[in-house]
C-alpha cells in the first residue's frame, strides 16, 4: 500500500464564535496505509435500474484487513499522502465496505464527498 489516508466520522456543524465559519469536526479518526484506485470509467452518481437506486462509486480504497474499528458506510476518507500528487487531499465518502472470505485487504467503495 503506497498511500496514507485518514478514516473518520463527520461531526455536527460547529460555528467559530470569532469568524462565524461553520466547520464539521473529524471524530473517531484513524490513520492507516491505503491504496487508492479509480473504479472504472463509470460516473460517481446515483442511477436507477428496475425502480431500485444503484450507487455507482468512483474509487476503491484498499486498507489493511486487520484495521479496527472496521470502517462503515457514510464515514469519510481523506487521502493524506500518495504517489499521485493530484490525489492528496481528496475527500471521499464510503458507500459500501466489500466483504469476502479470502481477502487480504478491505475494499472501501467510495465516491467523492460533497
Amino acid at each position: 500500500m503506497t498511500s496514507t489516508c485518514i478514516i473518520f466520522d463527520l461531526g455536527d456543524p460547529v460555528t467559530d464564535p470569532e469568524t462565524g465559519e461553520v466547520t464539521r469536526p473529524e471524530l473517531n479518526a484513524v490513520t492507516t496505509k491505503c491504496r487508492l484506485r479509480p473504479r472504472g470509467s463509470r460516473a460517481s452518481t446515483g442511477a436507477e435500474a428496475g425502480g431500485a437506486e444503484l450507487i455507482l462509486t468512483g474509487y476503491v480504497v484498499s486498507i489493511p484487513f486487520g484495521l479496527t474499528p472496521v470502517p462503515k458506510d457514510k464515514q469519510r476518507v481523506r487521502i493524506l499522502t500518495s504517489p499521485d500528487p493530484g490525489s492528496v487531499g481528496l475527500a471521499l465518502e464510503i458507500r459500501d465496505v466489500a466483504r469476502g472470505d479470502a481477502i487480504s485487504a478491505r475494499r472501501l467503495l467510495c465516491q467523492e464527498a460533497s
